[in-house]
């Protein structure tokens, strides 16, 4: 690992996220530079690369893990890598951020979090979901103030436009084999509930919802 001052950062996986929040964000920090990418192809690493300055790529991310030069990796794959890679990374003795979400079940999740228990002088860090995240404070002193009442339900509802279009190429998000468990934006929502809510106790249930038409 680099002793120097340098923090020397290896991106696997530069999907739109990376491209748009960390890469750019990593160069804007003193000290910190992206020294190699590995995406999912060659030709896609060399066009991240190419954008953004980097001088090198890596054509999969075992190299990555093992180059004694990176300090710290970044993973922006689909979820179903998360946990091999971020594993991997931790006892290669590098920090890690990776995107949201986890992992592909609460099994990789243990197996993540004991990788990083292990190596307690390592940074290991998960994005996190950015709904709301500039009100979450606000949002949960309402809630605790008691001003709007006993708190029985929260739901959630979005629109995603992947859905409108059905004779479209499934997305990742839509397969389980790439999402996991957590397929669409469950996961990244409930996430944002439990910012507001603390470690309240959750019940979860099916509900069904009709509209009658007027008479």
């Amino acid at each position: 690992m680099n002793n120097g001052e340098l923090i020397r950062v290896g991106i696997i996986g530069a999907g739109a996220n990376t491209k748009l929040k960390h890469i750019p964000g990593f160069q804007a920090i003193e000290g910190v530079s992206v020294d190699v990418i590995c995406n999912r192809t060659v030709e896609s690493s060399k066009q991240a690369a190419d954008a953004f300055g980097v001088g090198r790529i890596a054509s999969n991310w075992e190299d990555v893990i093992q180059d004694d030069s990176i300090d710290a990796i970044c993973i922006g794959t689909w979820p179903y890598l998360h946990a091999p890679i971020t594993i991997a990374a931790l006892n290669a003795g590098k920090h890690v951020l990776t995107e949201a979400r986890m992992a592909m079940n609460a099994d990789e999740a243990a197996d993540m979090l004991a990788a990083s228990r292990s190596n307690p002088g390592l940074v290991a860090q998960i994005v996190p979901s950015p709904f709301t995240l500039k009100w979450d404070a606000t949002i949960t002193d309402i809630l605790q103030s008691g001003e709007l009442g006993r708190l029985l339900e929260i739901s959630v509802t979005k629109t995603i436009p992947m859905n409108a279009d059905q004779d479209a190429p499934m997305n990742w998000r839509q397969n389980i084999e790439y999402s996991g468990n957590n397929i669409l934006m469950l996961g990244i929502f409930y996430e944002v509930i439990q910012r507001w809510i603390k470690r309240s106790r959750i019940e979860s249930g099916p509900m069904a919802a009709y509209m009658l038409p007027n008479e």
